[in-house]
């Protein structure tokens, strides 16, 4: 009997298979969350989980054959591929969406995150198109429906965290069709997506004001696609995927040159609050591997739990993801408040609102995506040996979940550029009440500054008087230019040339004092 047909129950302990039963890891995350939640939030989450549960031997069937779609159709039937958007009558805010995530990463990882790309990232991208054509909204459906895969056309090879400044050429002819030439890589479903929603510039040079956003479909002459195997994407179809010449006619447009730089931003807060979601969904199905076997697993003759070196990691961690999970729900409130519910309106959010969601998101996302890889990482040393499988049919995916959350901490901007965005807001959010403090700090350094380059003319000077013997003639020349240059910056008020010559002067002042010491010791 092949290990893929085989009731693994049967190959190892039973009572932990049962213990570990998606039933009992939603019951761990329901006694947890729902006094956070409403109540049509708790029955939200009921009903996902019922469905889940249903589905549970084809998710294990999706994990042996390497396969993270054959669940998106099922999926889609109860439009569980996105609960962010409001389609069809089915309520969506980045809250539900959040909770989506929480039932969905327990039954499958791998199938969780190819969702939140082909239904969040294209289909945010379809969705908030405000001049929807009929074969934008066929696409939004189907991918809502999950009977097309959408991927979306991002990242390039040497245009990483650094998006803004993306090389793919885009152009436009005189009847409106759009003709696409470069490479996007590390697109997620693009091996296997149906649609994909890229990005591309018509000025190389001057990406920002003409970078435009342009909806493809696989069959597009001159649209191919290599996959990418990626450990850590298991079942998950990343690719390389080449545009070599190819045209699309008008109605494809989804941003027209200039309006694409700002959609890609826009998009890119809701892309993270739900990644944040994905950050939480994983924190607490660690959590519940981990809580529930170190309970039921004994060692010398009492369970796990009982020792202080298991229960005090896991209380650990408890408390640090409780504690972000309140602050992912209060962004993903703000957002539906404040930007959400406005851009659903047809309303332009405010500028500040947005600016403050952008930072908060990248703050969460930065938190959320550590704190997942950390949980599954300690949760996996506290399980032992069960820790480290994931075989057909088992109940434990917390290996899965340590491989998936190692790619949370890069998708949707990596961890370092969400540090960015959070200095940013650090620099906006005191720049108006400590101005003048900052200004003062700088006369200040200024000050001290211009005091030490004194002493350094002062002491240049008197080496090219008393050590005038032992210098070559290169040396005292460039001693004299630079304080040449020092004077004639400082009556001109030129700072570029002051500071330049500034840090040259101490420099060149080295070089000569030991050429001197040289000479003389001769």
């Amino acid at each position: 009997m092949k290990l893929s047909e085989a009731n693994y129950t049967h190959l190892l302990e039973k009572n932990y298979e049962k213990a570990l039963s998606l039933g009992n890891r939603y019951s761990f995350l329901n006694a947890n969350l729902f006094p956070l939640l409403s109540k049509d939030e708790q029955d939200m989450m009921t009903e996902i989980q019922e469905v889940c549960k249903k589905l549970q031997k084809e998710a294990d069937e999706c994990y042996v054959n390497e396969d993270a779609y054959p669940l998106f159709p099922k999926l889609g039937e109860h439009y569980m591929l996105q609960r962010m958007n409001t389609y069809n009558g089915v309520e969506g805010s980045c809250k539900r969406q959040m909770l989506l995530n929480m039932c969905m990463v327990q039954l499958s990882p791998e199938t969780d995150f190819a969702a939140t790309a082909s239904a969040i990232l294209v289909g945010n991208s379809l969705y908030h198109n405000p001049e929807r054509k009929d074969l934008q909204e066929k696409a939004l459906k189907e991918i809502y429906r999950g009977t097309k895969i959408g991927g979306i056309g991002i990242t390039e090879i040497e245009h990483g965290s650094d998006a803004v400044n993306m090389k793919m050429k885009a152009s436009i002819a005189e009847d409106g069709s759009i003709t696409y030439n470069g490479i996007k890589i590390y697109t997620t479903n693009g091996a296997v997506a149906d649609y994909f929603s890229t990005y591309g510039v018509t000025d190389i040079s001057n990406p920002r004001r003409t970078m435009m956003f342009t909806l493809f479909e696989r069959g597009d002459e001159g649209l191919t696609t290599e996959r990418l195997r990626i450990p850590g994407a298991y079942g998950i179809g990343v690719a390389k995927v080449n545009y070599n010449n190819v045209t699309v006619p008008a109605e494809r447009m989804l941003a027209p040159p200039g309006e694409g730089y700002k959609r890609l931003f826009r998009g890119l807060t809701p892309e993270r609050v739900a990644i944040m979601g994905a950050g939480i969904a994983g924190s607490w199905a660690a959590l519940a591997h981990g809580v529930i076997f170190s309970q039921i697993r004994h060692q010398f003759g009492k369970p796990l739990f009982k020792y202080q070196g298991i229960s005090h990691t896991l209380d650990d961690l408890y408390s640090k993801v409780a504690a972000n999970t309140a602050f992912a729900f209060q962004i993903a409130d703000f957002y539906d408040a404040k930007v959400g519910n406005k851009i659903e309106k047809g309303e332009k959010p405010n500028p500040m609102d947005e600016g403050s969601v952008a930072i908060m998101a990248a703050q969460g996302k930065y938190l959320l995506s550590k704190m997942y890889h950390k949980c599954t990482y300690e949760v996996v040393q506290t399980m032992g040996g069960r820790g480290s499988i994931s075989e057909f049919n088992s109940n434990s995916i917390i290996n899965r979940l340590e491989n998936v959350s190692r790619l949370i901490e890069v998708l949707g901007g990596h961890r370092n550029i969400q540090l960015m965005i959070v200095e940013m807001g650090i620099k906006a959010t005191t720049a108006m009440s400590i101005t003048g403090n900052v200004q003062k700090g700088k006369r200040e350094e200024r000050k001290v500054q211009k005091k030490i380059t004194d002493l350094y003319a002062t002491r240049a000077e008197k080496i090219l008087v008393d050590e005038a013997e032992f210098l070559s003639d290169g040396t005292k020349t460039e001693l004299k230019m630079i304080l040449n240059k020092l004077k004639e910056s400082t009556e001109s008020k030129n700072k570029i040339e002051l500071a330049a010559y500034s840090k040259a002067l101490p420099r060149a002042l080295r070089n000569a004092s030991k050429e001197a010491y040289k000479s003389r010791k001769k």
